[in-house]
Parts: structure tokens; C-alpha cells; sequence
């Protein structure tokens, strides 16, 4: 993204947020309203089947950049059904905007600048749209900080800790590890 002021996503934190609870910071969620989390996700996500999108194309804006996913349908469906378990957990107030719509994350901006060069620069990336596949849903402890930039201005920075892993199985066969005859 250089010389652009946006953090990029690395191969391990390229995401696409469904949810978060916020109305709290996630130290002040103890392991047990955690377990009811996960509890509460696995049972809002059963009978849902992993799900296929196109990504792109890449558009910036004063957020960051990012990629707008389609046909989003389904990841609507799975959004909706994120938001319920959370609800049924936490109650409507740890909801706190309408989720907006689903994207992938490319980058996100720590200072005003125009978007105008960075679009015309991610319009000439080709391929411009991708596949991505969606077989879990994964609960994160997200702890955004701010980080010093070399040039003295202080940049948001994303990392995570995964909670629980909550695959979509729904219309697929599982064959246990090592058995290739199913």
C-alpha cells in the first residue's frame, strides 16, 4: 500500500468481519460468557453449508482499502445468524452499527490522504476479483493498538488471538484424518 497511509493486511490477518461485540473491550469477557459464545455460534451456524464468493474489485476509501464481496446472499444469512448469537449471549446493545457490507479487509488508513491516486492505482490490478471460500467461522480475540510510524505518525495496528474455530459443515461429508476411501 506504500506510499499509501493504510496499514496492509498480511496473508494471516486478511479477513472478512462479520460481527463484533462492541460494547466492551474483550478482557472484560470472561471464560465462561466465552464458552456461551462459542455454544451459542455453533448452534446459530449449524445446518449452514460453506459458502464460495468473488472478491474484488479493489476500491479505497477513507477507511482504508478493501475488497466488496458478491454474491452476498449467503454471507448475509451468516452475518444475520452471527448477530443472533451474540444477541442471545450478550443482548442487543453489544451490537452497536448495522454490520454494514461484507468485504474483505485489504488495509486500513491511520491519516487522511486522497483516495483518488490509490484508486487508480488498485484499478490496474489484474485479476481484480478472486474466489474465496468460506468453510468456519472463527471467534477472535481482536486487539487493535496504535504503533508508532517511522515518520513520527501513529498507525492502527490489528492482531488477533483465535477463541474457537466453528466450521460450516452443513451438505458436506466429513472423512475422518487419514481415510481416503469415503
Amino acid at each position: 500500500m506504500r506510499p499509501y497511509p493504510i496499514t496492509a493486511m498480511g496473508s494471516d490477518t486478511l479477513h472478512c468481519t462479520l460481527e463484533m461485540v462492541a460494547d466492551t473491550t474483550s478482557d472484560k469477557i470472561g471464560e465462561k460468557e466465552r464458552e456461551q459464545l462459542v455454544a451459542a455460534l455453533r448452534t446459530h451456524l449449524a445446518g449452514l453449508s460453506p459458502l464460495e464468493v468473488l472478491a474484488g474489485s479493489p476500491i479505497a476509501n477513507r477507511a482504508g482499502a478493501f475488497l466488496d464481496l458478491s454474491p452476498d446472499e449467503n454471507l448475509v444469512e451468516l452475518q444475520s445468524r452471527v448477530r443472533d448469537a451474540i444477541r442471545e449471549v450478550r443482548g442487543a446493545g453489544a451490537l452497536l452499527h448495522d454490520g454494514g457490507r461484507a468485504h474483505m479487509s485489504l488495509g486500513y488508513a491511520w491519516t487522511e490522504a486522497s483516495s483518488d491516486a490509490l484508486q487508480t492505482v488498485l484499478r490496474r490490478i489484474s485479476p481484480s476479483h478472486a474466489s474465496v471460500h468460506f468453510t468456519s467461522v472463527q471467534l477472535l480475540d481482536v486487539l487493535f493498538r496504535q504503533e508508532p510510524r517511522p515518520d513520527g505518525e501513529m498507525a492502527w495496528e490489528l492482531s488477533w488471538d483465535p477463541v474457537a474455530t466453528i466450521p460450516l459443515t452443513a451438505g458436506t461429508t466429513a472423512v475422518p484424518p487419514g481415510d481416503a476411501s469415503r
